[in-house]
């Protein structure tokens, strides 16, 4: 059992059976910071709480596309630049707003060149040390069929 300080008055504690030194684990915790925040994308961004699906085959086949399409979108706003020269604070690309923009993207009701344009306006403030708690409600599975009526 490993008591870690990971900022000024914040400890964590880990249970692990490796022989890794405090400091080895404390690196090792903070590179998993950027896999947490890809499954929060995920989850809340691309979508993947809910599924139209009832079956285990469909449910996989969603959870497929869904990573596809965090792939694809990861990949798109990766290649877009932000332009820093007139900005006050630091920013971010705005998850959300360009997985909206891909998908309009890959429907083709946006251009290359438009996509780019919409992802690099539509930014977000990087605030440090802020905590937000999700309010998450439960939702059941909505099939396709209701489309059909």
């Amino acid at each position: 059992m490993v008591r870690l300080e990971i900022k000024l008055g914040f400890f964590e504690t880990l249970v692990t059976n490796t022989d890794y030194s405090p400091e080895k684990l404390k690196d090792l915790y903070a590179y998993r910071w950027g896999i947490e925040t890809s499954f929060r994308d995920l989850k809340y961004s691309i979508g993947l709480t809910h599924f139209h699906a009832k079956k285990k085959e469909g449910i996989l086949q969603e959870i497929y596309a869904r990573f596809i399409n965090f792939n694809v979108c990861k990949w798109l706003t990766s290649h877009v630049t932000i332009k820093t020269s007139k900005l006050k604070q630091t920013y971010k690309i705005c998850f959300s707003d360009a997985v909206y923009a891909c998908r309009k993207f890959l429907r083709e009701e946006l251009t290359s060149f438009q996509l780019e344009t919409y992802i690099a306006k539509h930014l977000s403030i990087i605030r440090p040390n802020r905590t937000f708690q999700r309010k998450i409600k439960s939702q059941a599975p909505v099939s396709f069929t209701y489309r059909i009526s």
